[in-house]
């Protein structure tokens, strides 16, 4: 098998998934019910993946709660929430530098803009040929058309790229547009993956 392409989700495969630790700060910087903080933060992440900046959502979350929150708080809420996210998951990291130089590389992720500007640059980036995150994109996965745009725009064959992500909707996306996949569990199971497919 010759591989075009292997295409990597970022959040919960090239980062942590927030530990308890991290979800407790937000909740108390919130000063809300948990229940509550959490259903009003899904609920317009969509749209800050897609167009809504850092104001607008928070903005968006604060009138969803009734809370009071002035721009300094917002801030705190702000800077919680993305510093957790840029928390590598080391092991898949490493593993993504192995293929360095071995197949092409990608991400494909739904992330707010100002989440993605901070990974352009980022080092654990620094093996991956192309990013491509739902903000520019303007469309999350798993709408076919997020996928299409990576091999529109890296040439790869569907059939000759690899897609992990940690959600079973989306590989069954990517699935239904041709590509190959593999549902993220844990590191340990990527490699072997990765191995039998001799990519590693």
């Amino acid at each position: 098998m010759t591989w075009d392409l292997v295409v990597f989700d970022y959040a919960e495969v090239l980062s942590r998934t927030q530990p308890p630790p991290a979800r407790r700060a937000l909740e108390e910087a919130a000063g809300i019910d948990p229940d509550r903080f959490w259903a009003a933060f899904d609920r317009h992440r969509p749209a800050y993946n897609i167009s809504t900046d850092a104001t607008g959502y928070w903005e968006l979350v604060a009138a969803d709660l009734g809370a009071d929150w002035d721009h300094a708080h917002r801030q705190r809420l702000w800077s919680l929430d993305i510093g957790y996210c840029l928390n590598p998951h080391e092991p898949t990291v490493r593993l993504a530098r192995r293929l360095y130089g071995r197949v092409p590389l990608a991400v494909l992720s739904d992330a707010p803009a100002d989440l993605a500007r901070a990974l352009d640059g980022s080092p654990g980036m620094a093996a991956f040929d192309t990013l491509f995150f739902s903000c520019d994109l303007k469309v999350t996965k798993p709408d076919r058309a997020a996928y299409e745009a990576v091999l529109r725009v890296t040439g790869a064959r569907p059939e000759h790229t690899l897609f992990i992500d940690d959600k079973e909707r989306n590989t069954e996306g990517a699935a239904r547009v041709g590509l190959r996949t593999h549902h993220y569990t844990s590191a340990e199971r990527l490699e072997k993956f990765l191995a039998d497919e001799g990519l590693l």
